[in-house]
């Protein structure tokens, strides 16, 4: 767009240039013309005035010649006798005969110039006085007047061409800045803003891209919250239904059910995770000790059904660059996946700490370990889930400047330990 705007704007500047300077330079050729002519008209008319007075006295050659002086190049006088005072130019002399013939002033275009005859009527006869002015003498400036002219046109076209690329660049550095900050949109950054500017129409565009990046920013946090409350909301039925299960008598009814729900919870958890996470790593700045240990305090009640022995070492560490959101997203991830993938009765360990300013969280189990380190790629399991938690670990981490490691544990157990980026 900019460039068309120079484009158009040089196209049309240029038109009017030529066609005010083409004419402006033929006026001035006719008025160097026009000036040299009028300046020959003079020079006649004073040789004229003097040679009249002298012709009238009847003088000779040489008192006429003593009384007009030296005269100017061009200009010369024929008496009437022929003799020809003054040094005549090449092609000069065409219009004397005409004008002592018809005693009346002749001028007119002859080769190589302009003449004009001025007769002057004596006792002995008609003198004359003929000025010659050559093609170079009627153009003199011409050529310096057009050079100015052509400039003067460069220059003014110069200037438009730069005021427009500036005010196409005032039009377009919105529009790019609203397709920035669009890709910014798209790439889960939901603080990504427009500047809003004139002129009115890319203002309200500004305005309704702010006002849909807004939008979308609430509608996620409600989605957030909801899934949150969803969490909570069924956790507890499903901890109960297990618990009333396990009250069934029938050994064979009772492992059926319990298979269910725990099908069931393992369901629920994988979508929940997947929904809190699906930008993982949203702008913000969470206390990663105080968030974890809440997330446990939830994990416990669960644990304890379990009879699983939870061993919790936190120490505070400071803030974490990641939302509350995330960092619960990593632990329940975290947490879910010894519930899901170790037998029931299988302690484990949540640690937070920090090395080299860098926080992490490290959740460890005493089960079998990793059957293969590709559980970490989206929608690879162990167990017949999703296989969606690790990966939104990982993900989540790389978003905060982090990373994620998966090793087994000395006597038996898996280790992932999460490395987040600090806050500053």
């Amino acid at each position: 767009m900019r460039r068309r705007l120079a484009l158009l704007s040089l196209a049309t500047t240029a038109l009017v240039v030529i066609s005010l300077l083409i004419p402006l330079g033929l006026l001035v050729r006719r008025q160097a013309g026009d000036r040299a002519r009028l300046e020959a008209e003079r020079t006649a008319q004073s040789t004229a005035a003097l040679l009249a007075l002298t012709v009238s006295l009847n003088e000779d050659a040489g008192a006429i010649e003593s009384a007009l002086g030296p005269l100017d190049p061009g200009t010369v006088v024929v008496l009437p006798d022929g003799t020809v005072l003054g040094e005549p130019m090449t092609g000069q002399g065409t219009l004397v005969p005409i004008a002592v013939e018809r005693q009346a002033t002749i001028s007119g275009v002859v080769e190589g110039g302009w003449e004009y005859a001025l007769p002057v009527i004596g006792l002995a006869g008609t003198a004359v006085v003929d000025v010659f002015v050559t093609d170079e003498a009627l153009s003199d400036g011409v050529v310096e007047a057009w050079l100015l002219l052509a400039l003067l046109g460069v220059l003014l076209v110069a200037i438009a061409v730069w005021v427009a690329d500036r005010l196409g660049e005032r039009l377009v550095r919105p529009i790019s800045d609203l397709a920035s900050a669009a890709r910014q949109l798209g790439a889960g950054d939901l603080d990504a803003r427009v500047e809003v500017s004139d002129p009115e129409e890319i203002r309200e565009v500004g305005e309704s891209f702010n006002w849909l990046a807004g939008r979308l920013e609430e509608l996620i946090a409600e989605e957030r919250e909801a899934a949150a409350d969803l969490s909570h909301r069924l956790r507890t039925p499903l901890t109960s239904l297990r618990l009333q299960a396990e009250k069934v008598t029938d050994d064979g009814e009772r492992e059926e059910v319990l298979g269910q729900v725990g099908r069931l919870e393992q369901a629920i958890d994988q979508l929940i995770v997947a929904t809190r996470s699906a930008t993982p790593g949203q702008g913000g700045v969470s206390d990663l000790s105080s968030v974890v240990s809440a997330r446990c305090s939830f994990w416990a009640v669960l644990a304890e059904e379990q009879r699983r022995v939870m061993t919790l070492n936190v120490d505070d560490h400071g803030p974490v660059a990641l939302s509350r959101e995330a960092v619960e997203a990593v632990v329940d991830a975290l947490v879910g996946n010894v519930f899901s993938h170790t037998d029931p009765a299988t302690p484990f360990d949540v640690t937070v700490g920090s090395e080299g300013g860098r926080p992490w969280l490290e959740v460890s189990d005493h089960g079998p370990g990793f059957a293969s380190r590709t559980l970490a790629v989206r929608g690879v399991s162990g167990a017949g889930s999703t296989g969606l938690g690790l990966d939104i670990v990982r993900r989540t981490a790389e978003s905060a400047g982090g990373g994620m490691e998966m090793f087994d544990r000395p006597g038996g157990g898996a280790v992932v330990r999460v490395w987040l980026g600090p806050s500053g």
